[in-house]
């Protein structure tokens, strides 16, 4: 399973999988949230990695 991963200038990134063969337990597209050396566990939720996301761009920001 390759993660696709999109990162922003602050070093946090975005990472999603397509696991069609069921790697990860369930078939599907699997979201994570990668903050340097510190990777959120994988949910079938892209609602929750966004708000994961989102949460930790406010904290390193500062907003």
């Amino acid at each position: 399973m390759n993660w696709t991963t999109e990162t922003l200038r602050s070093g946090i990134a975005l990472e999603v999988a397509s696991d069609d063969h069921g790697v990860m337990g369930t078939p599907g597209t699997w979201y994570r949230v990668r903050q340097g050396e510190r990777v959120s566990s994988a949910t079938r939720n892209r609602g929750d990695a966004l708000r994961l996301f989102q949460r930790r761009v406010r904290l390193v920001s500062g907003a």
